[in-house]
């Protein structure tokens, strides 16, 4: 059995190598002559405790863990600057880097983390938010695939059972744990340009003023499935999830949610 260190960094590794399916080695994210011990020994540990793992890597993790991976994002944000962050809905696989690349807004449609083409891709936040002081509404696109990976399971709040087991998706900065509480979720679509008296949720990034927000909220709120019982007030911070949907023509499934306090 691993001792307690050796479990954090082994569910560090689990979390960003095994979980993130990126093609990183795992001898790029950690020093392993730092944590004391040698990356075979490591090895044979995650291997050996495999099933310990999954469930630990799945679950919450200890204020002592959210420090090592606050601390491997460092490493992840020196690997590539373009790493912005990481969504995770605790319970399930879903697990991902996000990457910000403004001057190429959909350059991690088909690309991994490591610049080399992949289908599934990656998440990439909405090239029109900002950063650091974040936008109102940090938006967030990801594959909806076949296999269950990268953002498919987001279709499952759908269901009002799921999201009762998930109520919280967690989205990290390069510097804190950010938990947001989820508040609306709604399938929609891709409007025409000429269709001007609806709401485009994805253009609701920043509010103009108060009641530019409000309205905002109220048309999350209008559309969503069901209530959550989650309202947002002016000043809160928002996160939006979107993958693709075959409801109908350029269809997309919308999950927002709230940061909480």
């Amino acid at each position: 059995m691993m001792n307690k260190k050796q479990m954090i960094a082994a569910s560090i590794v689990a979390i960003l190598v095994t979980m993130l399916a990126c093609g990183l080695v795992i001898k790029e994210y950690l020093d392993y002559n730092d944590l004391g011990f040698s990356k075979a020994d490591l090895e044979k540990d995650i291997e050996a405790e495999a099933d310990e793992i999954k469930i630990k890597r799945l679950n919450k993790l200890t204020d002592e863990e959210n420090r090592e991976l606050l601390d491997a994002y460092k490493v992840m944000k020196e690997k590539n600057p373009e790493f912005a962050g990481f969504v995770r809905i605790e319970g399930t696989e879903m697990a991902y880097p996000v990457m910000y690349s403004p001057k190429d807004p959909e350059k991690y449609l088909h690309m991994d983390i490591n610049g080399v083409e992949a289908d599934n891709g990656l998440p990439f936040i909405d090239t029109r938010c900002k950063l650091e002081p974040d936008s109102d509404n940090i938006i967030i696109y990801g594959h909806n695939m076949k296999d269950g990976s990268m953002f498919s399971s987001i279709i499952s709040y759908q269901d009002r059972s799921f999201y009762e087991e998930h109520p919280v998706i967690r989205f990290d900065s390069l510097d804190e744990v950010r938990e947001y509480e989820v508040m609306s979720v709604f399938y929609d679509r891709v409007y025409y340009t000429d269709e001007i008296d609806v709401f485009k949720f994805y253009d609701f990034i920043d509010s103009a003023d108060e009641a530019d927000y409000y309205n905002a909220v109220e048309q999350y709120l209008k559309k969503s499935i069901y209530d959550t019982g989650v309202r947002a007030e002016y000043g809160d911070k928002l996160i939006t999830l979107v993958t693709c949907a075959y409801h109908t023509e350029n269809g997309r499934f919308v999950v927002v949610a709230r940061r909480k306090d």
